[in-house]
């Protein structure tokens, strides 16, 4: 065991921890209500260390994407699904159950972020461990030749996670969940009709 895998693993665990607490504030009391101190006395940690590992509040929102970032990741291992329009729809399903699921604290803690981010934050809003998953799934539809090779897949993965996030984004401020399952399957079919060959 390496000592660089152990601060890794210690580093999830403090994440996790942090996180499991404050979702646990937020299920008792509005989200608005509970406070970074709360959080830290729950999750046995310093100030420093949560803002070390979130930067604010609003900051657990990412670890609402790299969470579900690893939903995907096992959905498309378990599923075995054969090709990469199929895999789309997949990550596409996911988004939309994640978030059609989600505590209103959850919404509440995107809206925030959302109000409050800068435009690095806007390029960084998507957890790396989904952007490379989807930026796999667009190489290997390029490899099979299911999809044209005229675009570079990050390019693509970026534009597919924006559009995405955008319509994630409006839906967060109607709260119709019609309208998320709608927009996020036409923006993918869309997308689809521009990749394909």
């Amino acid at each position: 065991m390496t000592e660089s895998s152990l601060r890794a693993r210690q580093k999830k665990r403090t994440r996790d921890r942090i996180y499991e607490a404050a979702v646990d504030l937020f299920a008792a009391r509005p989200y608005a209500e509970v406070t970074v101190d709360e959080i830290c006395e729950r999750a046995e940690i310093g100030r420093a260390t949560f803002f070390r590992f979130y930067g604010s509040k609003a900051g657990l929102i990412g670890e609402f994407g790299r969470r579900l970032a690893d939903r995907i990741a096992t959905r498309l291992e378990e599923s075995d699904l054969p090709r990469a329009t199929d895999q789309l729809w997949a990550v596409q399903d996911e988004i939309t159950t994640a978030w059609g699921l989600s505590a209103t604290s959850t919404r509440e803690m995107a809206r925030e972020w959302i109000r409050n981010a800068t435009a690095a934050d806007l390029q960084e809003a998507h957890p790396p461990e989904l952007f490379a998953l989807v930026a796999d799934i667009v190489r290997d539809g390029q490899a099979s030749g299911e999809f044209t090779t005229t675009y570079e897949p990050d390019f693509v993965a970026w534009v597919i996670l924006a559009a995405l996030s955008s319509i994630t984004a409006g839906w967060l401020g109607s709260g119709d969940d019609e309208s998320l399952v709608r927009g996020t399957r036409d923006t993918v079919a869309f997308l689809l009709d521009g990749l394909a060959r």
